[in-house]
């Protein structure tokens, strides 16, 4: 795994945040650039975040982003915020104003005492068919590469989601945790380091997973928290050969 930082980035949302609100509030969402080819030269983009429909975020071929989030304890839930008319999506901000790529963000605060919490970008790839969610078989990629901001965590989780398809799970799908760094980073993760986490009971071939990929879930998360907030941007996630 490795990051590469990018300059100036945090001012930079700091303004885009406005400019995306403002975009919404006159009723649409912020222009967009050209979209781009989503599979060619042995890469599948998954998520650019360039794609919304009436405010919520679509994955590069139509599949619903959604903000979720989890905690031990009921009485203190997390609490998360996206896109300003649209909580439970992320927003769609820039990092420059004269740019038109598009970022997804979110906002999270964590709350004590919780053992564990997480606040989380689920990426579907495809929208559900027949009320059934659709499959990609990303076993002939080598590594998944995306650009991440995140502050308020030093740890972030992402995991390989398959449901539907005789490979469901309550938890504990094949995940890697990996150290955030400063700033917007590109951070790549080889698709054969996905494991299931060490307490899981019933065990499935990570490969199995890749083959009915149906979600990708990229988690903010904390263990034995403190009461913190903080915020995770996402952009360009992509399945590379």
């Amino acid at each position: 795994m490795r990051a590469l930082c990018m300059a100036a980035v945090v001012a930079g949302l700091v303004t885009a945040v406005g400019q995306a609100a403002a975009a919404q509030e006159r009723g649409g969402d912020a222009p967009s650039s050209p979209q781009p080819q989503h599979e060619s030269a042995g890469k599948l983009v998954y998520a650019d975040f360039e794609k919304a429909d009436n405010g919520h975020a679509l994955s590069s071929r139509g599949g619903p982003i959604t903000v979720t989030h989890y905690q031990e304890s009921d009485l203190h839930q997390t609490k998360t915020k996206g896109a300003p008319n649209v909580p439970d999506s992320p927003e769609l901000v820039h990092i420059k104003a004269d740019d038109p790529n598009h970022l997804g963000k979110i906002e999270f605060s964590f709350m004590a005492p919780n053992q564990w919490a997480g606040a989380s970008i689920e990426i579907k790839g495809q929208p559900d068919a027949d009320g059934k969610p659709q499959v990609d078989d990303v076993t002939g990629y080598k590594k998944l590469s995306f650009q991440l901001y995140a502050k308020g965590v030093t740890t972030v989780r992402v995991e390989a989601i398959s449901k539907g398809h005789g490979t469901d799970l309550q938890m504990g799908y094949p995940e890697k945790v990996f150290k955030v760094q400063p700033g917007l980073n590109t951070y790549e993760v080889p698709l054969k380091t996905l494991a299931q986490p060490g307490y899981v009971e019933i065990k499935i071939d990570p490969k199995k997973v890749l083959a009915n990929l149906t979600q990708l879930n990229i988690t903010a998360f904390c263990e034995q928290c403190t009461p913190s907030d903080g915020m995770m941007i996402v952009d360009n996630v992509t399945f590379e050969k």
